[in-house]
């Protein structure tokens, strides 16, 4: 079970890399040929940029990249996450609002154009590997822990409905229901990168894929066998029960 649960894990993880290389690597690569030739850099918590109107740097459907030097004025979103480069902080912008993240204070990084390009592509496939990487390990933990969870919930509905299951298989029904509708999910984020379905689709997705693994988990648990089986009442008087003696068969001495 460990197994098949890391291998799902591994499909959702793979289906997210090739999402990330589709739809956000080009992105970012359009955006640092935008970097200025020099005078750009990165040192102690603060963003040194040598020009001072903000601008896009780079833009698609799924992903945009702005620089903002003097966090003044403000810039239009035109994708579904914008990442702005502000003096202090890097901004995510999204439909839901926004987060700043602060700058390393102990990060002292050049980001002239040919420095910011030879860091990227030297870089680009590990952090590619570590989104896989940790990716599996977070999906496998999050569905074992979803099943965790429930261990206990379905221990007692099966109580209630007379089917016999342990808290270990309530917790790998659990699991087995989670990564039958992660095939759902994998569907979800790629009818997303194909722009088949908008953000809010594949926010519905996310949290659909999880009734569909609670309605599985919910069939599963109907479907097991029940705690005991109905035994036939020993009745002494009912021939063919174990109660009953075995006629002795006689000739009829006047037949």
């Amino acid at each position: 079970l460990f197994r098949s649960l890391g291998g799902f894990a591994l499909a959702t993880a793979l289906v997210l890399g090739w999402a990330l290389h589709t739809a956000w690597w080009p992105v970012l690569d359009r955006a640092i040929r935008e970097f200025p030739e020099q005078g750009a850099a990165l040192s102690r918590g603060h963003l040194a940029w040598p020009e001072s109107t903000a601008r896009l740097l780079a833009d698609s459907p799924h992903l945009g990249v702005a620089v903002r030097p003097e966090d003044r004025e403000i810039l239009g979103r035109t994708a579904d996450l914008q990442f702005e480069l502000l003096p202090e902080t890097l901004r995510l912008g999204g439909i839901a609002g926004f987060v700043e993240l602060p700058w390393p204070p102990s990060v002292n990084l050049p980001l002239g154009r040919l420095e910011a390009r030879a860091a990227w592509e030297a870089w680009r496939r590990p952090v590619l590997g570590a989104a896989i990487v940790t990716t599996t390990a977070l999906m496998a933990g999050l569905w074992g822990a979803w099943a965790l969870a429930l261990a206990v919930p379905v221990r007692m509905a099966a109580l209630v409905l007379g089917r016999r299951i342990t808290l270990g298989g309530g917790w790998r029904l659990g699991v087995a229901a989670c990564m039958g509708a992660s095939p759902v999910l994998n569907l979800g984020l790629v009818g997303y990168v194909m722009r088949w379905i908008p953000w809010p689709a594949l926010a519905a997705v996310v949290a659909g894929h999880l009734l569909i693994a609670g309605l599985q988990l919910c069939w599963g648990l109907a479907n097991r066998p029940r705690s005991h089986s109905a035994t036939p009442s020993d009745n002494p008087f009912q021939p063919g029960t174990q109660g009953s003696a075995p006629r002795k068969s006689r000739a009829n001495p006047f037949g």
